[in-house]
């Protein structure tokens, strides 16, 4: 049986890539700190060549968008990233010159996105000497928090969906939403332990129930 590549042999080979002249892309973050980033393309190319099996995402919130807000409007990305087995889980605000953007669009959500590979990449070695001395180094996070229950991922899409019901202003507008709710379940791959919402919110707002 083939054993198992270690986090440490994964960090002494990328971390063995010299990547500071592949560094095309900066950033200052204020007067004495400036980030050179290396383009994700050139690190996904150097991780093709090295362990081309890994694999990244992005976790999203309860309303299924790749990016997580905050009530003062500003938001950050997310980025799940395995190697061999081995998965980090890295946080990136969208922000600029180290500043948070209120409300970002979808170019800057981007930026962040593939900001947030990189650095992720950086977590497992390749490129890491690019984060040293920033304001935001890579805090290295080893998945070991177990990930939502089914029934907890249910609830938190159920609570956005029952905000959106409340305001429904008819039975059609209501049986849209509670779709929208099903389908983001089905697509999730989640199961409704409760089956009889729809009837209950039928009853609540006095439409009639149809099967």
């Amino acid at each position: 049986m083939e054993k198992k590549i270690t986090r440490s042999r994964i960090w002494k080979q990328l971390a063995s890539i010299s990547v500071e002249e592949l560094c095309t892309e900066q950033e200052a973050l204020d007067e004495k700190t400036t980030i050179k980033y290396l383009p994700w393309m050139k690190a996904h190319e150097l991780m093709m060549e090295n362990f081309p099996e890994y694999r990244w995402e992005f976790s999203e919130d309860p309303q299924g968008r790749e990016c997580h807000y905050f009530n003062d409007g500003s938001a950050e990305v997310r980025c799940r990233m395995t190697v061999e087995g081995h998965t980090n889980i890295t946080y990136l605000p969208v922000h600029r010159q180290g500043k948070a953007i209120l409300n970002p669009n979808a170019m800057q959500i981007n930026s962040a996105k593939q900001r947030a590979r990189v650095k992720a990449l950086g977590e497992f070695g390749l490129g890491y000497t690019m984060w040293l001395g920033a304001a935001d180094p890579p805090s290295f996070r080893a998945e070991t928090v177990a990930e939502p229950s089914n029934d907890d991922q249910v609830e938190a899409i159920w609570l956005s969906a029952l905000a959106e019901l409340k305001e429904a202003k008819n039975q059609d507008a209501g049986k849209r939403i509670f779709r929208r709710f099903t389908q983001g379940l089905e697509n999730r791959g989640l199961t409704d332990p409760t089956p009889k919402r729809w009837a209950s919110i039928c009853k609540e707002k006095g439409w009639r129930v149809v099967k």
